[in-house]
């Protein structure tokens, strides 16, 4: 009887640990002690685990370990402790004393709309407190940088300290911080059950628990919060972001609703659902490329949901504007010439980030090549008729038109094979004619293809980097310093597709380690 008795107990205890182990795994949506202090009319909330799961850890320490100067385990903390200090000390800010002693295992940003026409998002950061005493201490030297100064006081029992641009309070185990004495309040609000909080949200908790619970960092969106005429047929999506064997993942989608969505939302959506095209005639050479189905259609839709909300006025009073500006100025009509341009499929290809000297391509696949051809030709009449002048190259069979425009500067352009190739330098539509010709371009490159793979999907609107190949190119602008340039050349490229799959946007991306 009494070895009956210890096996049932010890059975009990392994059952009441995998329950336990199962609800903090399966259900961390529900739990996010951060999201219970966050008003339910926030917009955007993003979470960072800085103390992951242990699965998660492994993970990261078998990426981490391909990394010079990060293989050997014992070196690996003070490693990313001593480049996180020198990232944060960009932002003037000390990790080792004003963050280190205190700081807990999530951090989160929410952010709102503003609360009156033309304000300021109303944003409120959230920090775990993992040892009070400590926070106590360090929190008002950190607040008080740069000479802030707060005025306490009491709301709901809570200690807040209130000044011109931030206010705080720091719980036992949280650390409120708003750029709002209210959106302060807001917190407190939510946090006492005093008003509703994103944790209490059916849309948070059913949008959170469709990715994978087991994450680095999560991102949740809420259009509705806006206004119900700006979502366009979506109105919620989650992201996550998960440490793999083959690099970081972020997994997730956006609920498509056709029925509520109007006419140019929907043919938007439905074109996303086509394998990216363009890349074929991209160079090798390329460094970052974007594609993306229906640009026409998302911005028609965009501009209904925009007269809909009297909040945009500016906004659509600077799309007429610079309607206008291109009519009188340059020739051009812009709906009926320009933008029909963009009704398929459309892509920028960037050779560096080079901003006084920018190289890269526009590429169009209009979905009528013939009418596009007459759009191009009206847009060359309208600019020769106010100054500009032409002229041509060839390159690998085809012409390539260059147009001077006086003040302005140069575009060229090439149509073939229904693909329109557009760029500030003729050189760069050469180029890229040579390469599609030749067969050499970044669609039959391995840098590109392998990591889709990885993905899991390749088709609809995608982005892919060459992730060394940026940072060499960003030297000149920005140093990130030795160690930091090492990992960046350890990290392989970066992949993501957003593509339409019957009633929702299903978004995948992955960032290689080599």
């Amino acid at each position: 009887m009494r070895r009956l008795v210890v096996a049932s107990t010890a059975l009990l205890v392994m059952l009441g640990v995998a329950v336990v182990f199962g609800y903090l795994l399966l259900f961390s949506a529900v739990a996010d002690r951060a999201a219970r202090a966050v008003p339910a009319d926030t917009a955007l909330y993003v979470k960072v685990y800085l103390q992951p799961s242990t699965g998660q850890q492994m993970n990261l320490l078998r990426l981490l370990g391909r990394v010079p100067g990060l293989r050997d385990p014992a070196a690996l903390e003070g490693k990313i402790h001593e480049v996180t200090q020198r990232l944060l000390a960009e932002a003037g800010l000390d990790y080792g004393a004003d963050l280190r002693p205190w700081l807990g295992s999530e951090i989160a940003l929410a952010l709102a709309r503003a609360d009156k026409a033309g304000g300021a998002p109303q944003v409120l950061l959230l920090a775990i407190v993992r040892d009070p005493v400590a926070a106590r201490v360090e929190v008002p030297r950190l607040m008080a940088r740069d000479g802030a100064t707060y005025t306490a006081g009491t709301y709901r029992g809570r200690r807040t300290m209130i000044g011109k641009g931030a206010s705080y309070a720091l719980l036992d185990d949280l650390l409120l911080v708003a750029n709002t004495p209210d959106r302060l309040r807001a917190a407190i609000d939510a946090e006492a059950n005093a008003a509703a909080s994103l944790a209490d949200s059916a849309a948070f908790g059913t949008a959170m628990r469709t990715i994978a619970a087991d994450h680095l960092a999560s991102l949740y969106l809420d259009l509705r919060s806006t206004t119900a005429s700006q979502a366009g047929g979506y109105s919620t999506a989650a992201l996550a972001l998960t440490a793999a064997p083959d690099g970081l993942h972020l997994d997730g989608a956006a609920p498509f609703a056709r029925v509520a969505a109007g006419e140019p939302a929907r043919a938007a959506f439905l074109l996303g659902s086509k394998p990216a095209s363009l890349a074929a005639w991209m160079p090798r050479t390329t460094r970052v490329e974007m594609a993306a189905f229906g640009p026409k259609q998302s911005l028609a839709a965009l501009e209904g949901q925009m007269a809909a909300d009297p909040s945009f006025a500016d906004a659509r009073d600077a799309l007429n504007q610079l309607r206008a500006i291109a009519a009188l100025g340059l020739g051009i009509n812009v709906d009926r010439d320009l933008l029909s341009l963009f009704d398929g499929e459309a892509a920028l290809a960037l050779r560096g980030i080079d901003l006084a000297k920018p190289g890269g391509l526009l590429l169009l696949r209009p979905s009528d090549p013939a009418s596009a051809a007459d759009a191009l030709r009206r847009m060359a009449d309208g600019l020769l008729a106010r100054g500009s002048t032409a002229s041509s190259i060839a390159a690998a069979g085809a012409t390539v038109t260059s147009l001077t425009i006086p003040q302005v500067g140069r575009v060229a352009d090439a149509l073939v094979d229904d693909v329109a190739l557009l760029a500030l330098d003729p050189a760069d539509v050469s180029a890229a004619l040579e390469a599609h010709a030749g067969g050499d371009t970044l669609a039959s490159d391995g840098r590109y293809t392998r990591p889709f793979v990885l993905a899991g999907a390749h088709k609809g609107n995608e982005i892919w980097a060459d992730i060394p190949g940026l940072a060499d190119a960003a030297a000149g602008i920005f140093d990130p310093g030795s160690e930091l340039r090492d990992i960046l050349h350890q990290i392989g490229e970066l992949a993501m597709t957003a593509s339409a799959d019957d009633d929702r946007l299903q978004i995948h991306a992955v960032l290689t380690v080599k």
